[in-house]
């Protein structure tokens, strides 16, 4: 299976097809019935597949799609409401998609479920332990981004609450603002130019507490090395910009990164969807 692998996406690389006939093409929709290969580990980048506007970021649709294509787990954005309610949504105030410039954190919960959508389709942002709940015995991982400059003793209970409740403990990970769960389940995030210091201080029980989480196109081999010797669960990224324009040469230019990576014996990645044409 991981010869067949590397065969595709070679054939993707070198003549820029996707699935036989279709060209890469960072604007197209992904294909119907698109399944993830069971040796790779996605995490699904802002909630589940996204693609550029397919379905709402941190949405109950997004999520079910990315467990129909075989994804194990997705990237969460936490915030806060006004009364304390935990819920998903990535900016910080509400015009992108709703008829609102108000701050989550300034809003309460009922007034969050008030907003109204700029387009039809969209719904509320979900609560997090909604979401959670939804994704019990469906996902086996989620990866959380907390949202809040200085989170309250509180918010982290009540977020522990929720992933213990939801089974989802021990099997998360923690982008930034994650100490508090250092040595309770969660692994947090451990950037390149953090392992000499972390591995000094924490030697064996690195792994226990942190993963290394890096761009596929910023790792290098030293580096896969020294994770695997020391079982350093490893993760790369492959996120879209933020802002601009998707260079015409961003996915073949991860793909090559990502066969690089699968060769070396990576297989745990989070990704924006739009990615993931390189593990079907």
């Amino acid at each position: 299976m991981k010869n067949f692998c590397l065969i595709a996406l070679s054939c993707i690389l070198n003549f820029g097809y996707v699935q036989a006939s279709h060209p890469i093409d960072a604007n197209e929709a992904p294909k119907e019935n698109v399944h993830i290969q069971p040796q790779f580990y996605l995490i699904a980048h802002r909630g589940g597949v996204v693609d550029r506007g397919k379905n709402l970021e941190n949405s109950i649709a997004a999520l079910d799609e990315a467990i129909e294509r075989g994804y194990v787990g997705a990237e969460i954005d936490v915030r806060q409401s006004k009364d304390g309610k935990l819920f998903l949504y990535h900016n910080r105030s509400f015009e992108r998609d709703y008829d609102s410039k108000g701050r989550g954190a300034d809003m309460t919960w009922e007034e969050i479920q008030a907003l109204r959508p700029l387009k039809e389709g969209i719904k509320a942002p979900v609560s997090m332990e909604e979401y959670c709940n939804h994704a019990k015995g469906k996902l086996k991982e989620l990866m959380i981004d907390i949202k809040l400059d200085k989170p309250s003793l509180e918010f982290y209970q009540e977020l522990e609450r929720i992933l213990k409740d939801t089974g989802f403990l021990n099997s998360s990970y923690f982008i930034g603002h994650g100490e508090y769960f250092r040595g309770k389940g969660p692994l947090i995030t451990m950037l390149m130019r953090e392992t000499n210091d972390f591995f000094k201080e924490y030697g064996e029980k690195t792994k226990d507490y942190y993963f290394l989480f890096a761009g596929v196109d910023e790792i290098n081999g030293r580096t896969i090395k020294w994770a695997q010797d020391n079982g350093i669960k490893i993760m790369c990224c492959a996120n879209l910009p933020f802002r601009g324009n998707v260079e015409p040469d961003n996915l073949p230019n991860a793909g090559r990164n990502i066969k690089w990576l699968i060769e070396w014996g990576v297989v745990n990645y989070q990704i924006d969807s739009d990615y993931d044409i390189f593990f079907r």
